[in-house]
């Protein structure tokens, strides 16, 4: 019994198994379902960005800044004025925070929709400028929103600066699980055989 094993384990002549058996069967429902939900979060980056590119046209402080200064009139021990809420916006106005992020996710987010609705119609592209987006935004968003906290602390009461740090820890991981979910039907094989054109990583006999 082992000497024939062993034989036939040796066999030059022996046939390999058929390599559609071991190949991953596609997933189209992944790439849609995840494109459905970029296209959902870019719209979100669309219209932070936007009011980022608004916000930094302004010479005001923007309405904004109303919910914060009405959240702590009540507080003897917090008091935020509308001067220092204006200080905070001419600094991160001039400094360029606002442009940054704004530009940033409006582009991130365009490429998102672009990418998503590739991804939907199985298109390997769309997974590329889904990436490509949530890097943009990635970098963009949180480095600006991440500088944005920054100056909060030399203006405003501890208290009111870790809102803005929230924020910025925020931007930071919605972006990660954006970068994710772009990156995914590009890592899954099941998914990325799915998309067209199909990219084979074959040996073939010479």
């Amino acid at each position: 019994m082992t000497e024939e094993v062993s034989i036939r384990m040796n066999d030059d002549d022996g046939l390999a198994p058929p390599a559609f058996i071991f190949a991953p069967r596609p997933d189209k429902k992944g790439p849609k379902t995840i494109a459905i939900l970029l296209i959902m979060g870019s719209l979100i980056m669309i219209s932070v960005g936007w009011g980022d590119i608004q916000n930094s046209m302004k010479d005001d402080f923007p309405e904004e800044g109303n919910d914060i200064i009405s959240n702590f009139d009540n507080n003897d021990e917090v008091n935020v004025t509308i001067e220092e809420y204006q200080e905070f916006h001419d600094e991160i106005r001039d400094n360029g925070y606002y442009t940054i992020r704004g530009y940033s996710l409006t582009i991130g987010g365009g490429l998102l929709i672009v990418g998503g609705v590739m991804l939907f119609r199985l298109k390997a592209i769309g997974a590329k400028l889904s990436i490509t987006g949530a890097i943009i935004g990635l970098i963009g968003g949180l480095s600006s929103s991440w500088l944005m906290a920054q100056t909060s602390t030399d203006i405003f009461h501890e208290e009111v600066a870790m809102i803005f740090k929230v924020w910025s820890y925020l931007c930071g991981f919605c972006m990660v699980i954006c970068l994710a979910m772009a990156a995914l039907p590009v890592l899954n094989a099941s998914a990325r055989a799915a998309l067209s054109p199909n990219v084979e990583l074959l040996n073939e006999e010479e």
